[in-house]
């Protein structure tokens, strides 16, 4: 649920998002397909994904795959 939720935030990203947030969100994910996630909404085009964001994060969150699986639902 966690890799599918990254997908759906990445195909939803414009360069409007990256230009009116300008913000990169860390997530430090426990449980099932925890670990670290990213989503980068200052670099150009945007990301999202598994791994460190490419640059440091505004903001580090953490919690339960399952809270941040409700939390983007």
């Amino acid at each position: 649920p966690v890799a599918a939720t990254f997908r759906v935030i990445q195909g939803a990203m414009s360069e409007e998002h990256v230009r009116t947030t300008q913000g990169v969100f860390q997530f430090e994910l426990s449980g099932e397909e925890g670990g670290t996630w990213y989503i980068d909404l200052k670099s150009q085009g945007g990301g999202a994904g598994f791994g460190k964001p490419p640059v440091t994060a505004d903001v580090v969150m953490s919690m339960s795959s399952t809270d941040f699986v409700k939390m983007f639902t």
